[in-house]
């Protein structure tokens, strides 16, 4: 297990070096990688899909019949890749979209559906798993479905501004990616090293 967290380390740290070398889209890449890697540490198969169905309901709300639907459907009592990478995701989301909330203010569930695919809603945890990692693994990029986009700075204020562009393809927030590796390397699987 210790080996598998440094594997897992080892990508954040590539990504990283990637992200400095402006390398966003590998960054990116490793980034997703050490996602699914970490997915499958902290949701082994043998979990049963009742966690993933019971988050899909508490991000989507809205989408009860077709969760119910793909619950309905499930034929194996185990999670699949997929259903790893995307309970992570819902873990993660906050972290990812917002990551500096107001202190003593709750942060929302995002329940973000983007206007394509074959439903023309395609949930923000599916864009992570089916449009940009499964496109990057099988394709070797995923520049057909997404691109990033720039980060604007307004150095007079301090700030910056992300932006989201729903369009095809879809325009991810550059951010997004720098958030990303933040959450991960804070996870408590990965945040420190263990001696056992």
């Amino acid at each position: 297990m210790l080996r598998k967290r440094d594997e897992i380390r080892d990508r954040l740290l590539d990504a990283r070096l990637l992200w400095q070398n402006g390398r966003k889209n590998g960054a990116f890449i490793q980034a997703l990688i050490a996602l699914a890697g970490l997915a499958s540490l902290r949701y082994p198969k043998k979990t049963a899909p009742k966690v993933y169905f019971d988050k899909m309901r508490e991000y989507h709300p809205n989408q009860a019949s077709r969760i119910a639907a793909s619950e309905k459907k499930q034929k194996r009592n185990r999670l699949s890749d997929g259903q790893q990478f995307k309970c992570l995701v819902f873990d993660l989301i906050e972290d990812i979209i917002l990551p500096h909330p107001t202190p003593g203010v709750v942060a929302p569930k995002y329940n973000i559906s983007f206007p394509f695919g074959k439903d023309k809603m395609t949930n923000i945890e599916d864009l992570f798993y089916k449009v940009l990692r499964c496109t990057a693994v099988h394709q070797g990029t995923f520049s057909s479905v997404a691109y990033l986009t720039d980060r604007i700075h307004n150095p007079g204020q301090g700030t910056y501004s992300d932006t989201l562009r729903l369009t095809e393809p879809a325009g991810i927030p550059e951010g997004w990616v720098a958030n990303l590796l933040e959450a991960l390397s804070k996870t408590p699987e990965l945040a420190q090293r263990q001696d056992s």
